[in-house]
């Protein structure tokens, strides 16, 4: 009995100091994106559940509090060294190379978010290809927000290192609830009986705002709306000169605070999502966490979201967006928006994703917040 007794305490003993070793896991975070929600949402989860996360806008300022064992997470690392200059681009990708190679060195383990295959809007594609192998062949775990992206990576860069699906979590309590249809467009001056298409997020080359600009065009009423909203970032003046005639065309090309983001979505009767490229989508997360149906190609990361009321699936053309817009748009009156939302808050939550992460972090089970 005194034996059993004793493999029983030293069993204990050994699970607790794994406990701690695991409690003392350090995960840094890289680049620190906070001007959107994911980033710091997840690590206030990640703490929650027990695992000692940060942040830092500098890779080696970071980089320098970890220890042997201890992780860098990246999200989104190619926006970090895109340049127009050929030159400095492979210079800024170098640093970052350089920079990951000692922290392996180290110890350091290395994990990606694959937010993206390749960096939007790459002025090099062909660098920023080979940065993304230079750092797939570094990377000890790969996450992915749908179930054929581990296939996408093994296919297009060849990884077939470990590789975690976490669903993206929904938006319902990252903003206030939209207000009614009739008050949002109250609200925004816009007519209370024609169908809205809205376009929201950073306004971008990939995004293919023209696009749905000329599927809008082809079937919209007279007091049919779309509205483009979001901060401009590249030269989009093309894109955006084909709604200058058009006043049912609204662009409101500025910052939305997050407290009117509601508003736009509590308007619209379709979200379109016109990417000329796309692997994860936070656009369609937030729409449909905001009860708002999508219209676009049921690819990547929007197959996985697919679903009645949820997505208006098209060919990726600006005949396939029409169609899907006019499917929408037929379909705007008997719109389950809450049905939609409530899909959304059980596709995936922080709790969840924080978890699933710290599970593969830490090397064992997470603690559930």
């Amino acid at each position: 009995m005194r034996k059993r007794a004793a493999r029983g305490d030293r069993r204990r003993a050994a699970a607790h100091a794994t406990a701690a070793q695991h409690s003392d896991v350090r995960v840094q975070m890289w680049p620190r994106w906070f001007d959107n929600p994911y980033l710091p949402s997840l690590i206030e989860s990640l703490r929650a559940s027990g695992v000692r996360a940060g942040s830092s806008t500098l890779l080696y300022l970071g980089a320098y509090r970890l220890r042997p064992g201890d992780w860098l997470h990246l999200h989104w690392p190619g926006e970090a060294h895109l340049h127009k200059s050929r030159l400095l681009y492979r210079v800024h990708a170098a640093s970052v190379r350089i920079q990951l190679r000692a922290l392996k060195r180290r110890g350091v383990r290395i994990a990606w978010t694959a937010h993206n295959l390749v960096p939007h809007d790459d002025p090099h594609p062909d660098l920023g290809r080979k940065a993304r192998r230079d750092l797939l062949a570094m990377t000890d775990h790969v996450f992915v927000h749908f179930d054929g992206a581990c296939a996408e990576l093994a296919e297009t860069f060849g990884y077939t290192g470990p590789c975690t699906t976490v669903h993206h979590p929904h938006y319902v309590a990252d903003y206030p609830a939209p207000p009614s249809r009739e008050e949002a467009r109250a609200r925004l001056g816009i007519p209370s009986d024609g169908f809205v298409a809205l376009a929201f997020g950073r306004i971008r080359p990939y995004k293919g705002v023209g696009n749905a600009i000329e599927a809008f065009q082809r079937i919209a009423g007279a007091n049919d709306r779309l509205i483009i909203a979001g901060t401009r970032q590249g030269d989009v003046s093309a894109e955006l000169a084909l709604a200058a005639d058009d006043p049912r065309i609204i662009v409101h090309a500025k910052h939305i605070p997050d407290s009117e983001v509601p508003l736009y979505y509590g308007a619209a009767d379709a979200a379109v999502i016109s990417h000329r490229a796309f692997f994860t989508s936070g656009s369609a997360v937030l729409a449909l966490s905001m009860g708002c149906p999508v219209v676009g190609p049921a690819l990547h990361h929007l197959a996985d979201l697919a679903g009645p009321q949820r997505l208006y699936a098209v060919e990726p053309s600006v005949d396939g967006l029409a169609a899907g817009l006019a499917e929408a748009r037929a379909a705007a009156g008997i719109t389950d928006h809450a049905a939609v939302r409530d899909w959304a808050e059980h596709y995936g939550s922080w709790r969840d994703a924080a978890n699933r992460t710290a599970a593969v972090l830490t090397g064992g089970r997470a603690v559930s917040a």
